[in-house]
């Protein structure tokens, strides 16, 4: 039975107690029945069916989940698609599913190709195709239909293939955009005598044209807006100045971009491609933007040869990062063997997703009452270095540092550079937070905090409401593992004592199948080889048991009955006896089937050659007395 997730739990309708009461009669253990009953169990296996039944609260808790997950979509792009291995779609969401798109009902069963686009040819369809058989990524496939009230749609999408664990192909996921704002945009461009400068500055894009040598020769309202509100490379360029230098000059991490872009610019403009696409980053002094450059070219048209469109896709770009990050988050705790490994793996994913430094977990120890801290990762930094190595002896209260705080009130805190000196100095800060920003979590498990997330780095901004939702889903994922965890460890040390108290307790472990025959002998005895595998212990050569022993042994056998001290011995070559004790308990499966027994076996040979030892010094005692006795009767 699965632990219930985090979810405040409503008044339960009446038939959702009526559920929960059939459900009830389906358990019949006492522990079982009342973690249900608290709401502790997300769902139940059907013993009939072997299927798992999920009750109410597990149910309201998938349905939230799926709808934060589709609020997500629709920020990041227009509509998320599946294909099955045949190429037909099985699912297609979004936030724009309107008579004019592709909706859902249209689509579902249906390839691409089956759908009415009229400006792909029977050959890019073959090309396409080709590509999905070559298992390839495709990005930015233009498709354009004509809806049922007459309108023109171009849509651009883009999908990657799908592989199983076994890395079998099962179809293929993508996105797609609704791009027609865009391409009506650049059709305008092309067009000279259609060159309106109010439905330009009407468009949400940023647009400028370029002459052949990369001069801004015009730009609409939002280009100049972007010029004079956002810095960074590729923001910067009001009309007069050049595009093509400023992507030249571009240095440091911006390099290798600046000159995709420019060898992308002048090949659109000396006519060599039509279409030119590019996302690309840039980092100001406050923070990290992503935009999505386009440039198209243009007929002669005197000194018009390019129309750039460089749109700021930060937004989207920042929800599909916390996406992508609560998969990998999802795949490290699956991959992880240990905790320390998952803590170390989850902490370095975020610090590299939202480019901060470093960053802690501090466990709550119960017995102390006290935050310890247990794990961190960081940059190769010596300033980090030292961080993280003072941080190793730091304990907190609750209520005490931003940790304690966290851990008392169970909500994040933040703590933004510009913030420092409001209500505490940043000195008194430096030892929690390395002098910079802080970003401070719980990791919780049900309704309790097991530790908490403290980051630090000078690339901590104001959180919205997806990077709440996304580190709150990502503590609730660490803590549900770090609880199992706790158990595995605990399995794990119980297991090893037990190992420990069998080997002192016994000389020799073994194992046998469903028909008593030896699978696995283990320890030391004259039993552990390979020789007696796939014997009974009534098939070992040279045994010998006192009277009708073995029938009754095997009658307690069949009734699956556990033993103890079943003994036999062995006769030697020369002769002389061994002699054994064995204790055995069944063994079932989770299905409740008989698969065999498992037991231990002590060597007692000492032990009953000394009682034979005393047996036959008893018996010569009693007759010397006896003759003696008999000598005094005589006269």
């Amino acid at each position: 039975m699965d632990r219930a997730l985090p979810v405040p739990k409503p008044a339960a309708s009446g038939s959702e107690r009526g559920f929960t009461k059939a459900i009830l009669r389906m358990v019949k253990g006492g522990p079982e029945r009342l973690a249900i009953e608290a709401g502790q169990v997300d769902a139940i296996i059907d013993p009939k069916s072997g299927n798992a039944i999920l009750l109410p609260a597990a149910q309201r808790a998938l349905i939230e989940r799926k709808a934060g997950f589709h609020s997500l979509i629709g920020l990041a792009f227009d509509w998320y698609w599946e294909l099955d291995e045949r190429y037909r779609f099985v699912s297609h969401r979004g936030a724009s599913d309107d008579a004019d798109g592709f909706p859902e009902e249209g689509m579902i069963g249906k390839t691409l190709w089956d759908l009415s686009i009229d400006n792909m040819s029977d050959a890019d369809w073959r090309t396409h195709r080709q590509q999905l058989e070559w298992r390839a990524i495709f990005r930015d496939l233009e498709i354009r239909r004509v809806g049922r009230t007459g309108e023109v749609r171009y849509l651009s999408t883009s999908g990657e293939p799908i592989f199983d664990e076994r890395n079998q192909f099962k179809g293929y996921r993508g996105i797609t955009r609704d791009i027609t704002e865009r391409r009506q945009a650049e059709a305008l461009m092309q067009e000279p005598q259609r060159f309106d400068r109010a439905i330009l500055d009407a468009l949400e894009a940023p647009i400028a044209v370029l002459d052949r040598t990369g001069a801004v020769i015009a730009a609409n309202q939002a280009w100049r807006t972007l010029v004079t509100t956002r810095s960074g490379i590729g923001t910067g360029v009001g009309v007069g100045s050049n595009y093509l230098v400023l992507w030249d000059g571009a240095c440091g991490d911006a390099q290798v971009d600046g000159r995709a872009i420019a060898a992308g610019i002048r090949q659109v403009i000396a006519g060599e491609r039509a279409l030119f696409r590019y996302d690309y980053a840039c980092n100001s002094h406050a923070d990290r933007s992503w935009f999505a450059l386009s440039v198209t070219g243009m007929a002669e048209n005197g000194q018009a040869c390019a129309v750039v469109s460089n749109e700021d896709i930060t937004e989207r770009k920042r929800g599909e990062l916390l996406l992508e990050l609560e998969f990998t988050v999802a795949r490290c705790l699956a991959e992880a063997e240990s905790a320390s490994g998952a803590l170390q793996s989850v902490i370095r994913a975020i610090c590299e997703t939202q480019g901060w430094d470093c960053g802690r977990y501090f466990s709550m120890d119960q017995s102390a009452g006290v935050l310890r801290f247990v794990e961190s990762w960081g940059i190769a930094s010596p300033v980090i270095g030292q961080f993280l190595e003072k941080s190793r002896g730091m304990v907190f209260r609750p209520g005490a540092g931003l940790a304690g705080r966290v851990y008392q009130s169970s909500q994040p805190l933040w703590m933004l550079n510009s913030a420092r000196g409001v209500r505490v100095s940043s000195m008194a800060l430096a030892p929690e937070t390395c002098g910079s920003g802080a970003c401070v979590f719980p990791v919780t498990t049900a309704d309790q905090v097991m530790g908490v997330l403290a980051f630090s780095g000078g690339g901590v901004r104001e959180p919205d409401d997806r990077m709440l939702h996304a580190l709150g889903s990502i503590g609730s994922q660490l803590g549900r593992f770090l609880l199992r965890q706790q158990g595995v460890d605990a399995l794990r040390t119980s297991e090893m004592r037990f190992r420990v108290l069998t080997e002192l307790a016994s000389d020799w472990h073994w194992e046998q199948d469903g028909d008593f025959r030896f699978t696995r002998v283990v320890g030391c005895s004259a039993f552990a080889t390979p020789d007696v595998l796939g014997l009974t212990h009534w098939d070992l050569p040279h045994v010998v048991v006192a009277g009708g022993e073995w029938a009754q042994h095997k009658s307690q056998l069949a009734a699956r009955w556990s033993f103890c001290d079943f003994e036999f011995a062995t006769v030697h070559p020369d002769g002389t006896r061994a002699h054994y004790s064995i204790s055995g308990e069944p063994m079932y499966d989770e299905a409740g089937t008989f698969t065999g027994y498992c037991g231990t076996g002590v060597d007692i040979t000492k032990r009953k050659r000394a009682e034979i030892e005393l047996r036959e010094s008893e018996a010569r005692l009693r007759a010397a007395m006896a003759g003696a006795n008999l000598a005094r009767r005589l006269p």
